[in-house]
């Protein structure tokens, strides 16, 4: 079924459509600390069992946590990275691996590097790619090669957005070039406290490439978040806020940071 946000029967078909969606459960990470153990240890759980996983990883503050404890980890050969590979979600279209804003420069700085991945393993969207259109081609050409995604890690933007994926996005799409909302460039330039012009364009895995990946977890932090999660929380797929085409996934773990507690209505557990 294709979704379009500004289509009147959108919501009267998802709230037909309430009682075949899964239910989830959201899993409360009490402090930072816990917050990332968990993360990582959902990622563990996954090298584990298949050393070469196939992994899509977020940018942003919220998993900072979840990649210093993964390099801890790793260091203490605790876990293996030998084998899996890598991919990631978003980035800024135009700007170079180099720029201080690029999202390939921030998970190499603060994942890739530090945790010994080798390059053959990294596959990461070239925002300056000349001919983007081919790029987004041979990204969705990579992962499949690659056997799929294993598992998607993804933030929550305040407007529920999911990799780049803003209110309104086809659900049907793949990776694709989308115009960023102004909330999304607005929050960004003050993540950067005003340091940079944020682009007004992206590169982004679309909702289909996200839903096709075998596990997703969804972490959530900051109060910020706090709409997003209660329009997941209320359990109807609607276009207005993307992060709700992820309650049709059957493998979808949410962890949510305690701040945000007021948001969950349901099925609220402690790790």
């Amino acid at each position: 079924m294709r979704l379009k946000a500004h289509d009147p029967r959108t919501k009267e078909i998802m709230r037909d459509l309430k009682m075949s969606v899964p239910t989830s459960t959201i899993l409360w990470g009490r402090s930072g600390s816990e917050f990332s153990c968990v993360a990582a240890d959902h990622v563990a759980s996954l090298l584990a069992r298949k050393p070469e996983a196939v992994i899509a990883l977020p940018t942003g503050q919220t998993p900072l946590g979840l990649y210093a404890e993964l390099v801890t980890r790793a260091a203490g050969k605790q876990l293996s990275l030998a084998q899996a590979r890598f991919f990631n979600l978003d980035d800024y279209l135009g700007l170079s691996v180099g720029h201080p804003l690029s999202y390939a420069r921030f998970l190499r700085e603060h994942f890739l590097i530090p945790a010994g991945v080798a390059e053959e393993h990294i596959r990461l969207l070239r925002g300056d790619a000349v001919g983007i259109e081919a790029e987004c081609g041979d990204y969705e050409a990579a992962i499949e090669a690659a056997g799929g995604l294993d598992l998607a890690i993804l933030g929550l933007g305040t407007n529920g957005h999911i990799g780049f994926n803003e209110p309104g996005s086809d659900w049907s799409g793949r990776t694709h070039v989308v115009s960023l909302s102004e909330e999304t460039r607005a929050t960004h330039v003050a993540q950067t406290q005003g340091k940079f012009a944020i682009p007004e364009y992206g590169i982004t895995v679309g909702i289909s490439t996200i839903l096709a990946a075998r596990e997703i977890l969804l972490l959530v932090a900051g109060r910020g978040k706090a709409r997003a999660l209660a329009a997941f929380r209320g359990g109807i797929p609607d276009p207005d806020w993307p992060v709700t085409a992820l309650l049709t996934h059957p493998n979808l773990t949410v962890l949510a940071a305690a701040e945000l507690q007021p948001a969950a209505v349901a099925n609220v557990i402690a790790p």
